[in-house]
């Protein structure tokens, strides 16, 4: 398997650099080259057994117009762990830690894109979906093999500040990849998303997401929610900003429990040019046996960077977390990143454990980005362990 996963990788490397040659000499109707590259090491060090991954993943794909409003996309993707001293989430390793980026090689992407007017559009076939900030539909882009939808979405701006998306999707290809049996869900997933800027009272967002999975039955569930988010200048060079949001969860399809679950965002912050301060509230509601879930959510990001906390536990999850965020320089930028969680339950107010994350990001070339990050979690209950994960990445993007 790993022989064959390096020399794909390496025909698709070759591939990707003839590619760009010829995308540089060729004029720019005859279509576009996509190229990403990551590198990563990664820790997982929790109580227990850790794990420890040096993985790289190439995407290297074509966008060619085949008309004036009828586009083409294809993409492929390789996913390649040079360092493997880890479960990668398909496969166990004994005394290990689990890092779900399982090696693979596959289609990511293949659609067709028609966009009749400037207003209007239809992408019809494997794609990347994310609406918002990918709290309830994302890509999951942190991983290395990221989510992806066989999907018809269509988008319409009826107005200059409405924007109206809808998504129908028969499979969510997971990032655990088809070799997982969890790595492909098959059913009906209805996704929408509508956003209106609303002027000195914000950006509103409504949207809804129904998933009846055959075989995730328990991932079922119907969920209706609604955003408001947005600034307001209090001095030169200095503005307030807030963000509230509720949406209310049910069981749906072929969901065999019942339940009915509510998710709350609140947020007070302060932002200039080069940074920010935001005090933030999020709470996913628990009632002891279900909990409010977003299955198809980008996950990395929301209730901590260790990734200690994934899927809600029963008795839900109440985050309050303080995040700061700040550039250095211009020439070369230096964007700092720090947060502060603490994690109670939402029934008995039981303490979770709580975190401290910092990350350093910059552009070190064109195209080129360099991250380093380390998160830290500590708890006295059972439910999680203490646990610290770090990691290292070069990023590249055509």
């Amino acid at each position: 398997m790993r022989q064959h996963v390096l020399l794909a990788l390496a025909g698709v490397s070759a591939l990707a650099f003839a590619a760009s040659a010829r995308a540089a000499e060729a004029p720019a109707q005859t279509g576009q080259l996509l190229l990403e590259a990551r590198t990563r090491y990664e820790l997982y060090d929790p109580d227990g057994p850790n794990a420890e991954a040096v993985t790289t993943r190439l995407r290297l794909g074509w966008r060619q117009p085949l008309a004036k409003t009828l586009t083409a996309l294809i993409e492929m993707e390789a996913v390649r762990a040079l360092v493997d001293d880890y479960a990668d989430g398909v496969h166990a390793k004994s005394g290990k830690a689990t890092l779900p980026d399982p090696e693979t090689v596959e289609l990511n992407r293949a659609a067709l894109e028609w966009k009749p007017t400037a207003a209007v559009g239809v992408d019809v076939g494997r794609q990347r979906i994310v609406f918002g900030n990918a709290r309830f539909v994302g890509n999951s882009g942190w991983r290395q093999n990221e989510q992806t939808f066989d999907a018809v979405k269509l988008t319409a701006k009826p107005a200059q500040s409405v924007t109206l998306t809808y998504a129908y999707a028969d499979r969510v290809r997971r990032p655990l990849g088809r070799k997982s049996s969890q790595g492909v869900w098959r059913g009906d997933a209805h996704m929408l998303h509508a956003e209106a800027d609303l002027g000195a009272i914000g950006r509103a967002t409504a949207y809804a997401v129904l998933l009846d999975f055959d075989n995730a039955a328990s991932q079922s569930s119907k969920t209706f929610g609604a955003r408001l988010a947005g600034a307001r200048v209090l001095g030169p060079g200095l503005s307030g900003t807030w963000e509230l949001e509720h949406a209310h969860q049910t069981d749906w399809g072929g969901n065999p429990q019942g339940f009915s679950l509510d998710y709350d965002v609140a947020a007070l912050g302060l932002k200039t040019t080069r940074s920010a301060l935001s005090l933030n509230l999020e709470r996913l509601e628990g009632d002891g046996v279900h909990a409010f879930q977003t299955p198809l959510a980008s996950l990395h990001g929301f209730q901590g960077l260790s990734d200690v906390i994934g899927a809600t536990p029963a008795k839900g999850v109440r985050d309050v977390f303080l995040r700061g965020t700040t550039t250095v320089g211009v020439k070369q930028p230096l964007k700092l990143t720090g947060e502060a969680h603490d994690f109670d339950t939402t029934v008995g107010s039981q303490n979770l454990g709580r975190e401290v994350d910092a990350m350093v990001s910059t552009p070190i070339a064109k195209g080129w980005t360099f991250e380093l990050g380390v998160a830290r979690f500590e708890t006295q209950s059972r439910t999680y362990p203490d646990a610290t994960r770090a990691w290292v990445s070069l990023d590249f993007k055509l």
